[in-house]
């Protein structure tokens, strides 16, 4: 079932309304709503189940690692479970990115089965997202800085370096089969013209994303794990205030046509975070 396989993307062609672009992801939409026109395009997905160790954080934008800690199930908001789960990813990725400190700041369970209905979305349960985007462009990640501590502090913060990084992993005993993640290493994207700022509407996660156009010379490689299972996680970034190094892992949901759809129930969870450091 695993391997390198093909899929469509919705990248963004242009806007429906000849307005810039913008998306509202109001969760009792059920769905995320935008005004871009999208062109499924046919890609080459490659599989890293066997290559773990070949992306990184700071060259690729993304990498993989195993999870050894307490929580396998979907849990419910405000509850112990939730506040261990905060504390082992903060502590993952102090210890990891050799970080002063970590604030997870909000997480997302998603629905990668049969789709969630409508009335049981909500800010922290949704459907997947099928367009690549990325969760902030520098405006929404300074955005958040502030609004996560406080603006006195973000500015002294804003002379040393900080991250917004998200942590994915599936959850529950099933793989992720039908609809896995996929993520573009940052190396392939062209900056110039890929990449697109858009509105968000309907939320107050963000206000501003980035949305992601085919590359033209179809350079762009996308990287997913096969059957990934919930001891597996992707880190990957969202924003970096340090220069010279991968910014941000564009990433969107895919179907995954090559492998017959599960009618068991699949979960994911992602957590974002933001990464502080001493310089």
């Amino acid at each position: 079932m695993g391997g390198d396989t093909t899929a469509e993307i919705n990248f963004f062609s242009h806007t429906t309304d000849g307005t810039a672009p913008w998306m509202d992801s109001n969760p009792k939409l059920g769905w995320t709503t935008t005004n871009y026109a999208r062109t499924p395009t046919r890609v080459t997905i490659h599989d890293l189940r066997g290559k773990e160790n070949s992306v990184d954080l700071d060259i690729n934008g993304f990498e993989i690692v195993k999870y050894d800690g307490q929580v396998f199930e979907v849990f419910d908001d405000s509850t112990e479970m939730q506040r261990c789960y905060y504390e082992e990813i903060a502590n993952l990725l102090k210890r990891r990115l050799d970080a002063s400190r970590v604030i997870v700041f909000n997480h997302i369970t998603r629905s990668r089965g049969p789709p969630r209905p409508v009335d049981q979305c909500d800010s922290t349960h949704k459907n997947p997202i099928f367009y690549p985007h990325v969760d902030n462009d520098p405006s929404g990640a300074y955005f958040k800085l502030k609004e996560v501590i406080g603006e006195e502090e973000s500015i002294k913060q804003m002379q040393k370096r900080f991250q917004i990084i998200n942590v994915w992993r599936p959850l529950g005993s099933n793989p992720i089969i039908n609809t896995p993640l996929t993520i573009c290493d940052y190396r392939s994207l062209d900056l110039e013209n890929d990449i697109h700022v858009s509105e968000v509407r309907g939320t107050a996660a963000t206000v501003s994303i980035y949305t992601i156009s085919h590359n033209i010379q179809s350079a762009q490689k996308w990287y997913y794990l096969s059957e990934m299972r919930s001891n597996e996680m992707f880190i990957f970034k969202i924003f970096d205030s340090k220069l010279g190094v991968a910014q941000f892992g564009a990433h969107t949901a895919f179907v995954h046509e090559s492998v017959s759809s599960m009618v068991a129930e699949q979960d994911s969870i992602e957590m974002r975070c933001l990464v502080l450091y001493d310089q």
